[in-house]
Formats: structure tokens, sequence, C-alpha cells
């Protein structure tokens, strides 16, 4: 897991990062509104579980976890 720790430890690298899982989230979440069918719901939720559990990216590399 060493070699994300250039990722996760350059500040502006890492804000874009975020920037873009927010972006993502977003757009997740406006699916989810809109979702017409139980399974759809299901794989958006898990979407945005996995795109979430990014955001903690940083600390179980730095070992913070």
């Amino acid at each position: 897991m060493h070699n994300l720790k250039p990722l996760v430890n350059d500040k502006p690298l890492w804000e874009s990062f975020l920037a873009e899982l927010d972006s993502r989230l977003a757009a997740v979440h406006r699916e989810m509104e809109q979702s017409s069918s139980a399974e759809d719901l299901f794989r958006l939720q898990g979407q945005a579980a996995c795109l979430n559990k990014f955001k903690y990216l940083r600390d179980k590399v730095n070992g913070s976890s």
C-alpha cells in the first residue's frame, strides 16, 4: 500500500481526488432519487458505499485506522 502514499500525502492532489469523489457521489445520489427499481437502488447504494470508502484511503494508507 505504500505505493499510494504519493496520492494521499500530496495535499493538492488529494483534494482534487476528494472533489472528484464528491462529484461522482452527487451523480449517484441523483440517480438514486430517480431510480425506478429496487435492483437499481441496491446497485447505486453499493456505488455510493464504495466511493465513500475511498474518502478514508488516506487514513488506511498512513496507518491511522
